[in-house]
């Protein structure tokens, strides 16, 4: 049997990230991914700390981002302007530039897909051979059924996404009684060229996608606009009860998304940084179960509890209500330097004051 100190299932940003922070430390590791290739293609937006984070180029910048827009059911737009705030980037291009930081490549098994993990006794079994590992590490997306005994009720949205020939700015569209639980999108690619999409928790087998999605308020326009790519998937939207055990820890899309946003890289690159810190000090004696991970994790989670106001507010929402909230705002200036989330609150605080709920959601 093979002895490692740490063994990441997943070669995703989040994996991909541990494994750079793990080299770094001179901590003996191995990385294990199903794929036989790295960076998963899809249009992502991310902050510049995120980007620096990455260690990124501005040549795999798609789009700077200067303008952000929100559509009511209605179509009352609220924007904000002004200096450059984050970027579109491709989640590919993260991944690739995350993996070409790691020196010793062989670290970074493809093609390798894990048929069994036994938590309890820390070996990973890759199919013709067996692994001991002191700490395993899953980072492999959206939760796997060997992994549920960790798990509560995850929340997943189905996303739907198409890349047509139009131009725009990026845009969040909301409107409850199409997109349920969700909402709309435009995301500007190379000029002339945007992706358009939303998500829901309301979906069957025999919903055409297309259809739902040109419902949407704003995005009507796009109707008929020449298709150039379609993508979709599942996403997770709710964190898992338990991030880790005696010597395990759930990093990335695996450990839930954001309430808000679903997956995102920024939070998959904050619990990398954190599970490498608690997997230092369990290495070195200084703590003796990585299951600190989960009260350290604490801090990352002031964060996730106010988006999980902000979803209560939006999932129990009526599009009256919502246009009511941008009406308060149309005037005024949204306040934030951050992107989507940040900007988003100006609107949920004044859906609350619009809801008249007798809780106050604070940020």
């Amino acid at each position: 049997m093979i002895e490692k100190d740490v063994v990441i299932i997943g070669a995703g940003v989040a994996g991909l990230y541990l494994s750079k922070i793990l080299e770094k430390s001179n901590i003996n590791y191995i990385t294990f991914d199903k794929n036989h290739f790295i960076g998963k293609y899809g249009n992502r937006v991310i902050n510049k700390d995120t980007f620096r984070k990455l260690g990124m180029q501005y040549e795999d910048v798609i789009r700077p981002i200067r303008k952000i827009n929100f559509y009511s059911p209605a179509e009352i737009v609220l924007s904000k302007t002004g200096e450059e705030r984050g970027y579109v980037i491709n989640l590919r291009d993260a991944e690739k530039s995350v993996y070409r930081s790691i020196n010793n490549k062989d670290n970074i098994v493809l093609s390798k897909s894990v048929q069994r993990v036994d938590l309890e006794n820390g070996i990973v079994d890759i199919g013709e051979e067996q692994i001991k590992a002191k700490v395993i590490v899953i980072a492999t997306g959206c939760i796997q059924d060997t992994f549920k005994q960790v798990s509560k009720e995850s929340r997943n949205v189905l996303c739907y996404a198409e890349e047509i020939e139009a131009n725009d700015d990026i845009s969040v569209i909301l409107d409850t009684n199409q997109a349920y639980g969700f909402y709309g999108w435009i995301i500007p690619l190379k000029p002339g060229v945007i992706e358009v999409g939303f998500g829901t928790t309301q979906y069957n087998n025999g919903v055409k996608l297309k259809d739902v999605l040109y419902e949407l308020p704003y995005l009507r326009k796009f109707k008929g606009a020449k298709l150039l790519d379609t993508l979709g998937g599942f996403i997770p939207t709710s964190i898992i009860e338990k991030k880790s055990g005696k010597n395990w820890i759930i990093i990335g899309d695996a450990s839930g998304g954001e309430p808000m946003l679903g997956g995102s890289i920024h939070k998959a690159i904050d619990e990398a940084i954190l599970a490498s810190f608690v997997i230092n000090k369990h290495l070195d004696n200084i703590i003796l179960s990585v299951e600190e991970y989960n009260d350290m994790w604490e801090f990352l989670k002031l964060e996730i509890n106010k988006q999980e106001n902000v979803r209560k507010l939006i999932d129990t929402a009526e599009n009256m209500e919502i246009d009511q909230s941008f009406h308060m705002l149309e005037h005024k200036e949204l306040h934030g330097a951050g992107l989507i989330n940040d900007l988003f609150k100006n609107i949920i605080l004044n859906l609350d004051i619009v809801k008249k709920r007798k809780k106050i959601v604070t940020f």
